[in-house]
């Protein structure tokens, strides 16, 4: 967080991950040599997908350790596998209902990636993304079966893309704020977790992800007329509400000034979609 506050400090970090961490390019061009290259075309953009990441190339293996440095649960709870050619459509069908489901958003959210990852293993989180391995995002095998629910994790790991990259660009925080001793928050729907509270940084952020997973839950409701899905969209209203007021309250001493704008128009744009629902226990039951 200090990093990306310092113009010079940004400088220089981003000009070592340019000069050390060449996986951006070269895992497509090394996949492309093995000739199993898979990637999702786009208007101006292209998403790969990691097809084979045990190959013995020095980009495969230096993104597998970033991997194992920042996303890990350990050797034996998951492993990045390679996309099988029926994964590989799923993805495809799934970036496809993305589109269409909500074309303005998404065609913004995905040229924030980059890399589409799977992952296996008995631990293995249903998605997951970090600022340390820039334009990746991990998905779980289990979540790739299905079109659907695989839209649904990209939504919301490009959503923290966009977040990670406009970071980059703008002091979101106050100048001395620390994540490590931040004033916390207590989600309610956390209450039991072994993590129950979360510091402003992380809270902003999920309640970024969930205005989005509010707005493409309802799009998906009134496509497909399920409640479920009316349910999972009343969930996100309720989270993203909460999180929202919760942040403001520590608005003045933990954000930059254009975070304090970013949290502004975060809530504008919630409010207009929502009608500022109110904050009921019902909201709460079902997680996205």
């Amino acid at each position: 967080m200090r990093r990306i506050r310092s113009p010079p400090r940004c400088k220089e970090e981003l000009t070592a991950l340019a000069d050390g961490k060449h996986f951006d390019s070269t895992l497509a061009a090394e996949e492309e040599r093995a000739g199993i290259r898979q990637a999702v075309e786009l208007s101006g953009h292209r998403v790969h997908l990691l097809m084979n990441p045990a190959l013995p190339a020095p980009g495969h293996q230096e993104f597998d350790a970033l991997f194992r440095r920042h996303l890990s649960a350990g050797e034996a709870a998951d492993a990045l596998t390679g996309c099988t050619a029926e994964q590989a459509e799923t993805v495809r069908e799934a970036v496809a209902l993305m589109l269409a489901t909500a074309p303005d958003l998404c065609t913004g959210l995905l040229r924030h990636g980059r890399y589409i990852v799977a992952v296996d293993g008995p631990d293995a989180f249903d998605s997951a993304s970090t600022r340390e391995i820039p334009g990746a995002v991990f998905v779980a095998v289990r979540c790739m079966r299905n079109p659907e629910r695989l839209a649904e994790a990209l939504v919301h790991e490009f959503v923290h893309l966009r977040l990670y990259d406009l970071q980059v660009t703008r002091s979101i925080f106050a100048s001395a704020y620390d994540t490590g001793t931040a004033p916390t928050l207590a989600p309610e729907w956390h209450r039991d977790s072994s993590v129950s509270r979360w510091p402003v940084d992380r809270a902003l952020a999920a309640a970024h992800v969930y205005v989005h997973l509010c707005a493409w839950f309802d799009q998906r409701a009134l496509d497909s007329g399920e409640p479920d899905v009316r349910q999972s969209a009343e969930t996100a209203a309720f989270r993203a509400t909460s999180l929202l007021d919760k942040v403001a309250r520590h608005a003045q001493d933990c954000l930059g000034p254009a975070g304090r704008g970013f949290l502004r128009w975060l809530t504008e744009v919630h409010d207009r979609r929502t009608g500022r629902r109110p904050l009921t226990r019902a909201c709460e039951r079902t997680a996205p």
